[in-house]
């Protein structure tokens, strides 16, 4: 499968017949891991789910290569794109290996039980393979649902807050495969709350603000302390340790609320 971008071209999701932000056009390149910030409400799962068509109302165009993902089939659209999303929903009565499998069929892999043991062993989840999934903390189940888009082996991934539930030992274990992922050649597009694990994890970040506009860059760039506060209302700073990973420290939050009222 050779690399190719994802465009998107004056794109953006809807809700209620209105646009939830400006129009998107970004050019997602190949190995590119984009992590996707704002604040709550700001339209990130939307935008992820218009992205991968999951039935979130959307505008214009996006395409991966010559190929127009906004008028593929459901059938089409799963050998290209894969997407976990926030709601960990799935029949409790299935076994975790059931439920991972469903990645490898929907897009059709050529030997889906190795792509079912390879997400199962990427995840770190293979000791719970016969588990039924009704059975599974909440952290487990966003795991499976990991191995589940990572079975389906597509060249674009989508992660709606993949770490959310995840205790400090997974959350690094689901950022070295994000990274694993772009340097594969993969497109890799996640909503991200931890402001800190967009630093690191990724090549990119696609800052959307409340008014609308978004700002699409260098992580480091991208999350400049002016523009954090102007999304956020938070003030910021950018450290980084001596193994060179970098963290995003807020000020005393009794500091920031007593400035903010004091402004408005």
């Amino acid at each position: 499968m050779m690399p190719e971008p994802l465009l998107l071209t004056d794109f953006g999701a809807m809700r209620g017949g209105r646009a939830l932000a400006d129009p998107l056009t970004v050019r997602i390149e190949p190995g590119a891991v984009l992590g996707i910030v704002g604040p709550n409400g700001v339209g990130k799962s939307s935008l992820l789910g218009a992205i991968a068509h999951t039935g979130i109302s959307s505008y214009g165009e996006i395409s991966f290569g010559d190929h127009n993902l906004t008028r593929m089939s459901a059938r089409q659209r799963a050998k290209h794109i894969a997407l976990m999303a926030q709601d960990h929903g799935a029949p409790g009565e299935l076994r975790v290996r059931e439920l991972v499998g469903v990645g490898a069929w929907a897009s059709e892999r050529k030997y889906p039980s190795m792509a079912v043991d390879r997400a199962l062993d990427q995840a770190g989840i293979a000791h719970l393979a016969d588990r039924s999934y009704a059975g599974l903390s909440g952290g487990q189940r966003q795991l499976v649902q990991f191995a589940r888009v990572l079975a389906q082996q597509t060249p674009v991934v989508v992660l709606d807050e993949p770490t959310s539930a995840l205790d400090l030992f997974h959350q690094g274990a689901v950022e070295r495969i994000m990274r694993d992922l772009g340097e594969e050649g993969r497109i890799v597009i996640a909503a991200i709350h931890d402001l800190s694990l967009a630093l690191n994890a990724c090549t990119d970040v696609l800052l959307l603000h409340p008014g609308g506009v978004a700002h699409h860059g260098p992580p480091q760039e991208v999350l400049h302390p002016e523009r954090v506060f102007d999304a956020y209302g938070v003030h910021t700073s950018i450290h980084t340790t001596e193994q060179g990973r970098h963290m995003l420290a807020t000020a005393d939050p009794r500091t920031d609320f007593t400035s903010i009222r004091k402004d408005t």
